[in-house]
């Protein structure tokens, strides 16, 4: 009898709980969560209540952050706090895009850990860095890593692969270099709430020791970074041609272009100390890329549009100028038909113009983000020999020859040290805004703080703009300078009467 009493008891007290409301730490929630889902004593809620969801698809409105080349060799997270007002509301700046992009151009190891060398290829210098940096960039918000670059394999594959699996051990996304060619032609791909973005870097300046190999089935290709071959060859119109022949005559050569060469009949085309010079219509250099590195890489864009939402290719280029050679305008667009969202070069170490083409950006160089490059220290043996100094010479030496104590060179130019950080806004893959914030680098401080960038002051900042949209005018795009940053402004769509 009592058990009985009691399991009758027990089942209606259950049903009796299942009614009441459940706490707010049952629902493993907060009260305010839990108050903002309950019903309103004035019936269900209504939908236009509800924040405004923001989907991953083909017309999500997001924004990218983008900056150019990273040499780093000294931390910077110290400088990010509000008495550094400049850096911090740069780096916040950074941290407000949906993504951020910045091209790695340096190895990142300890020394006391590294298993490799130096190798006797470099890209001008030996660009080495300690890990934690990667740890500042991270926490600025920059989670895409070009590596490729004419400085993937200063300290040779080793110092690539210890830079690759250190991003990786990160969770940052990065692309453009690899364990063969495929690999390195691949994209990385970065999942954010506003859809899947695919990230593919290469570059056409390289040392060619660096130029990653594609597997057989009977060998395992080469690692390197992913490399689109520039041919560059020279032009002179018909009285410079004439001139350049008389000259190659006059040294020995000839002036003969050899059998086969323009059209078999060796008179459009002559050798002057060692280059090859044809006829044309203009004088100056004349750049072609190789059709088979074209097709690989137009071949994974083509595949990342599919898999991904949007598609950022990025390449190091140091031939871009200030007016874009022919090859480069040609190759970004060839990028952008092909189903690229933006094509963002780096390499030149200065800012070139912007184009914007079928609604899409082409930034021809975003200069320099981090450009800390007379910091590095120890250097191989060779950097030495190349000025002359003893195996006692400190690392100072070398900058102190290299830059004449600051005269020449990199510190002498303050346009080396004057960026800006873009921030590119699209509907889907369509440019709707374009905002560029100018940073300098600090060209006039010491060596200890040289290359770290913050937010011009506004005399700076205008100069820096000026300078953009001169470069950019030609390229039928309009910047102007407002609020402290540089705008780009839509062009008006004709009217009726102009249709």
């Amino acid at each position: 009898m009592r058990i009985g009493t009691y399991c009758k008891w027990s089942i209606a007290a259950f049903a009796t709980l299942l009614l009441l409301p459940i706490p707010a730490f049952a629902q493993g929630g907060t009260g305010s969560s839990t108050q903002a889902s309950a019903t309103p004593a004035g019936g269900p809620k209504s939908a236009r209540a509800r924040p405004a969801e923001v989907l991953p698809g083909p017309n999500t409105r997001w924004s990218l952050a983008a900056v150019g080349d990273a040499i780093i060799t000294r931390r910077i997270a110290q400088f990010d706090n509000a008495g550094d007002s400049r850096f911090h509301e740069m780096v916040n700046v950074i941290r407000g895009a949906d993504a951020a992009m910045v091209n790695l151009e340096i190895s990142l190891f300890r020394f006391s850990e590294f298993k490799g060398w130096g190798e006797v290829e470099n890209g001008g210098n030996w660009e080495v860095g300690p890990p934690e940096v990667a740890v500042d960039l991270k926490d600025m918000g920059f989670r895409l890593f070009n590596r490729a670059n004419n400085h993937t394999t200063d300290y040779g594959v080793e110092g690539m692969r210890v830079t690759d699996r250190l991003l990786d051990s990160m969770g940052l996304v990065h692309a453009g270099s690899g364990e063969n060619l495929a690999w390195a032609s691949r994209p990385g791909y970065l999942e954010t709430p506003k859809g899947r973005i695919a990230f593919i870097g290469m570059a056409t300046t390289f040392t060619p020791m660096s130029r990653a190999g594609a597997a057989r089935p009977d060998e395992r290709g080469r690692p390197g970074m992913n490399a689109l071959r520039l041919t560059t060859s020279y032009e002179a119109d018909s009285g410079t041609f004439a001139a350049m022949r008389a000259a190659a005559t006059a040294f020995g050569g000839g002036g003969g272009g050899g059998a086969g060469r323009g059209g078999g009949t060796g008179e459009e085309t002559i050798r002057v100390l060692g280059q090859a010079v044809r006829r044309g219509t203009q004088n100056g250099r004349v750049g072609s890329l190789d059709l088979a590195d074209q097709a690989r890489i137009l071949r994974e864009i083509r595949n990342a549009s599919q898999q991904a939402d949007y598609v950022i290719v990025t390449s190091h280029t140091h031939e871009s100028t200030p007016v874009p050679p022919a090859w480069l305008s040609a190759w970004a667009k060839k990028c952008l038909d092909a189903g690229a969202t933006t094509y963002i070069i780096q390499g030149p170490h200065l800012l070139r113009g912007i184009e914007v083409y079928k609604g899409k950006p082409i930034f021809y160089s975003l200069g320099n983000f981090v450009f800390q490059n007379e910091t590095i220290d120890p250097m191989p043996s060779d950097n030495y020999e190349t000025f002359n100094l003893p195996d006692t010479a400190l690392a100072t030496q070398v900058y102190d020859a290299r830059f004449r104590n600051g005269t020449s060179g990199f510190p002498a130019t303050p346009d080396y040290y004057e960026s800006v950080v873009a921030v590119p806004t699209f509907q889907g893959n369509q440019l709707v805004e374009l905002k560029l914030y100018p940073i300098e680098l600090g060209q006039k401080a010491p060596r200890s703080q040289r290359g770290t960038p913050r937010l011009a002051d506004d005399a700076t900042g205008r100069r820096i703009i000026e300078r953009l949209a001169s470069m950019s005018a030609p390229l039928g795009t309009t910047i102007v300078y407002q609020n402290g940053m540089g705008v780009w402004r839509r062009p008006a769509a004709p009217s009726s009467s102009q249709r």
